[in-house]
């Protein structure tokens, strides 16, 4: 087969920053969103719980600055953190007007155990990258993305187990590779997730 001819003004994307460093922010959140949603909350939840776990109650205005959401959805990820029992608003200390978010002690558990899986995670790729950290940022990002291959580093069955272990119904941000898509459906229809495998390779 012939290879379509390329223009020579092209360059990498992979060699732009934005570029790189949204993949590779991609493949990071793939994973926290899976390790969130088996604790219970969503990806945007768990991004209040991280900013709250630096320990300093915020209002929501800054609350909805630190997660890169409107005031609107910064107040309803709040609410739902509320009823879930793992934030509470409390009163500031000088000014009657403005309530404080909070993590509660069940928070703070949830939080923890979603950050040691992380921890782990994030160690995984330090050990395949930190031979290979220098060089210009892009080229350390985008070698960040490839290992992490997706996500899980290119583990379909690691994706599948994940996904099992979601306790949150909500539909999550970030699809399933399709290897593992093929594997949750055959999984689901009670056929052989090795056949599933192989057709959707092909």
């Amino acid at each position: 087969m012939d290879e379509i001819p390329r223009d020579p003004r092209g360059e990498p994307a992979t060699a732009r920053l934005n570029y790189s460093a949204y993949r590779l922010a991609r493949a990071l959140n793939r994973f926290a969103e899976n390790t969130a949603l088996a604790h219970g909350v969503t990806l945007s939840q768990f991004f209040v719980l991280q900013v709250l776990g630096e320990g300093l109650p915020l209002s929501n205005a800054a609350l909805a600055r630190r997660t890169f959401v409107s005031a609107q959805a910064a107040h309803t990820v709040s609410n739902e953190l509320i009823e879930l029992g793992l934030v509470e608003r409390g009163a500031h200390p000088s000014n009657r007007r403005i309530r404080l978010v909070q993590l509660t002690e069940p928070g703070w558990d949830v939080l923890e155990q979603c950050h040691a899986e992380l921890r782990a995670h994030e160690e995984r790729l330090r050990s395949l990258i930190g031979r290979e950290m220098r060089g210009p940022l892009a080229d350390v990002l985008d070698r960040g993305a490839e290992a992490l291959a997706g996500g899980y580093f290119g583990d379909d069955e690691a994706e599948v187990a994940a996904i099992g272990r979601r306790l949150s119904t909500v539909r999550p941000r970030h699809i399933p590779s399709r290897l593992a898509r093929a594997r949750l459906r055959a999984a689901s229809a009670g056929d052989d997730p090795e056949i599933a495998a192989d057709d959707a390779e092909e």
